[in-house]
């Protein structure tokens, strides 16, 4: 009876040793809700004058807890819809839109040169390339009133806004996994300020 007693003490033991994945404690708050409602607000803000991605966030999540990250994702295309609603209403009433982005850091005037011909090009579709462009979306938002109706705007920024996004969240919600399994976590942090350090390096040096 002792011996068989033992058992279930010596078979837990292997699954302890598994589980300590020395996550960081903010790492639980920012998986949950008020993470989502921070990417909203992130997603809000750098759709109107801040400049740096709600992908850094949106990622972040992801290394952690893909599947939530996804509702991260959703909150980021809320708050850029609110934005954006936000921006060519001002941009429709005043000119003092487009140049207060105009003075947002790591935007400049040849973006807007680029984003208009763009809309004369492709009309409401002009916002999806604004990504591969590495023109803010805020630059297309107070653009829009003088080419598309605000509805056409809106409807466009959804798609144009997800699928960046859904790249970020693929590329980390992988790399988490990967390198969790390679017992690694710790190193989720470092390797994910890295990549955005390299990231904003690069797009600073292309835009300047």
């Amino acid at each position: 009876m002792a011996a068989g007693r033992k058992a279930p003490a010596d078979s837990a033991e292997p699954l302890q040793l598994k589980s300590p994945q020395l996550e960081p404690s903010w790492a639980n708050w920012l998986t949950r809700w008020p993470g989502v409602v921070l990417a909203f607000f992130w997603g809000f803000a750098e759709g109107t004058l801040f400049f740096i991605l709600p992908d850094v966030p949106l990622s972040l999540a992801a290394l952690y807890r893909p599947r939530r990250a996804l509702l991260h994702l959703a909150a980021i295309v809320a708050g850029a819809l609110l934005a954006g609603a936000l921006m060519f209403s001002w941009a429709a009433r005043s000119p003092a839109a487009r140049h207060a982005v105009a003075h947002v850091p790591l935007v400049r005037p040849a973006m807007f040169q680029r984003a208009a011909d763009d809309y004369r090009e492709l009309g409401p579709s002009a916002v999806s390339l604004g990504p591969a462009r590495g023109i803010p979306y805020k630059v297309y938002a107070v653009l829009a009133p003088e080419h598309v109706s605000l509805r056409s705007f809106l409807i466009v920024t959804i798609p144009a806004r997800a699928w960046r996004l859904l790249a970020v969240w693929l590329l980390f919600a992988v790399a988490g996994v990967f390198l969790r399994r390679l017992r690694r976590a710790t190193l989720l942090p470092a390797i994910h300020g890295f990549f955005w350090i390299v990231v904003y390096v690069v797009y600073w040096i292309k835009v300047r």
